[in-house]
This record gives structure tokens, C-alpha cells and sequence, in this order.
């Protein structure tokens, strides 16, 4: 007889991958290895102080590695608005919701619209530790809005939301399938907070505290519309009859 697929389980996977951001967030609670990390990218012998920020592939990362998070968001609105036509469709509206959302609220509106202009930490590049005129700032420490974005990171965040995405992996694919979307989406944000190091853009807690936002975003998001009225993939609310043939 086949043994039966073993299945995924979505919150345990953002509860475990929210516990290590945790973990590294209070690591970089002790200011001496948050500014020890910067330093590592820091020479001011060189021509360009942070003399990784044009270099590959760190610079294409900082222009390109938001377009993912962009286009999964666009082809998720595309869904939902055909899938009120095309009845094949309609079983991935929860999804696509899902999808949608993350990146709207948690981007978009918690990282960008809230906490980077209202917190006021300056970034790496501007403290006095760095040549730069503001003093460095824990990230437990809110300064005035407006001197800072440097926390969180919104290329970060826009890398690490991509874990919204593990909605997509079906329950009868064996389990290797949502980890191997997980762990490439945690890697690839991963790599963006790299470059928005090593650039001066922002801290290692600042990319930490993205990722564990962006966890908890989507987190949210997947119980939330778990528990919605509704057949398994529609949302009562935006769902009407796929219109016949």
C-alpha cells in the first residue's frame, strides 16, 4: 500500500522561520555586533567608503530584487479578476487574496507607509561612526520621524514576502516542495539584506526585524482567511458565479 503523502504545515513553518529572525534580532540587541557587521563593508581609505555598493551582484539586487514580490502581486490581482469568468480558476481566489495582501500590507503599508518614516533611525552610511553627521541609534530606540528610514528595510521585506507564496504549493505534493519555496524565498531575502549591508543602506537588525514581519504578516493573512465563510479557495464577498460558457 503507498504511504500517503506527508503534508505541510504552514504556520508551523512561519512560527519556526519568525523564531530565528527573533533569535538574530536579539543578537543585534547589543549594538557593538549591529555596528561590527557594517564595519565589515566600511573602509574609508577607498575612493567609495562602502566600497561593495556597485558591486555584482549586490547592485543588481538593490534594483531588480523588489521585481519578484511586484510581479507575483500583479499576476495574483490578474487571477482574481479572471477567475470571476473562468471557473478553473476560482479554487485559487484565497490564495490569490492572500498573495495580494501581503504585499500590500506588509511592504507596503507597515514597513514603508508606517514604520520607516515615523521610527527615525538614520542608516548605517549616515552615522558619525561612518563619517557620516547623525549618531548611530539602537533599534529598540525610536528617533524623529523623518531623520531615518534605515529601520526596517523595504527591499527586504519585499524579498521575504515572497514566503506569502507557499499558499501555491499543493496539500498532496509531498512536503520537500513547500520547503524547498521556503527555503529559496529565505535564502533570496536573505541575499537582499546582504547587499543592503554591505551598501550602507541598513543594519543586520533591520534586515532581521523584515523578516520576522514579513513572517507574521503572512501568518496572519493565512489564518485569518482560513477561517473566512466559504468554499476551500473563495472568500465570501468577491466571489460570484464564473459566468458560463
Amino acid at each position: 500500500m503507498d504511504q500517503p503523502l506527508a503534508t505541510p504545515d504552514p504556520q508551523a513553518a512561519l512560527v519556526a522561520s519568525a523564531g530565528g529572525f527573533l533569535l538574530l534580532i536579539l543578537l543585534c540587541t547589543f549594538p557593538s555586533i549591529d555596528l561590527a557587521l557594517s564595519a565589515l563593508c566600511y573602509d574609508p581609505t577607498r575612493l567609495s567608503a562602502w566600497y561593495l555598493k556597485h558591486a555584482s551582484p549586490w547592485r543588481e539586487l538593490y534594483q531588480y530584487g523588489e521585481i519578484p514580490a511586484y510581479v507575483m502581486a500583479i499576476g495574483a490581482c490578474l487571477v482574481l479578476l479572471l477567475s470571476r469568468r473562468c471557473a478553473a480558476w476560482q479554487q485559487y481566489r484565497r490564495h490569490c487574496l492572500v498573495l495580494v495582501l501581503a504585499v500590500a500590507l506588509g511592504p507596503g503599508l507597515l514597513v514603508s507607509g508606517l514604520l520607516k518614516p515615523l521610527w527615525g533611525r538614520p542608516r548605517p552610511r549616515h552615522i558619525e561612526q561612518f563619517a557620516g553627521s547623525q549618531p548611530y541609534r539602537p533599534w529598540w530606540q525610536p528617533g524623529t520621524p523623518g531623520t531615518g528610514e534605515s529601520f526596517p528595510s523595504g527591499h527586504v521585506a519585499m524579498g521575504y514576502v515572497l514566503i506569502a507564496g507557499t499558499v501555491l504549493v499543493p496539500c498532496r505534493r509531498r512536503v520537500w516542495l513547500y520547503r524547498l519555496w521556503l527555503g529559496g524565498v529565505l535564502g533570496y531575502g536573505t541575499l537582499i539584506g546582504v547587499a543592503r549591508v554591505v551598501q550602507g543602506g541598513h543594519f543586520a537588525s533591520d534586515v532581521a526585524w523584515s523578516g520576522f514581519l514579513m513572517c507574521v504578516t503572512v501568518g496572519v493573512l493565512q489564518k485569518a482567511l482560513s477561517v473566512l465563510p466559504g468554499r476551500p479557495g473563495h472568500v465570501k464577498g468577491i466571489d460570484a458565479p464564473a459566468a458560463k460558457a
